[in-house]
């Protein structure tokens, strides 16, 4: 009976890991490598601002303001 309710516990924890939210390092992180890759192509006005809920799935929200996009070259 012992192994049974280690084994809850231990499934009751995975569980709950699982549907925790991303932590707030992980956001700030996708957020800076953002700004890098679209200050490339834009004149950001602010650093993009980044939002990760978690559920059965991801759902991630970007929100960017540039001021106008950078000159492009041919391609």
């Amino acid at each position: 009976m012992q192994k049974q309710t280690e084994n809850a516990i231990r499934a009751r924890e995975l569980l709950s890991r699982e549907n925790a939210p991303l932590p707030p390092a992980c956001e700030r992180v996708l957020a800076a490598d953002l700004a890098r890759v679209l200050g490339q192509y834009f004149a950001l006005a602010a650093p993009p601002e980044v939002r990760i809920e978690g559920g059965r799935q991801l759902c991630i929200t970007v929100r960017v303001k540039a001021t106008h996009a950078l000159p492009f070259g041919v391609l």
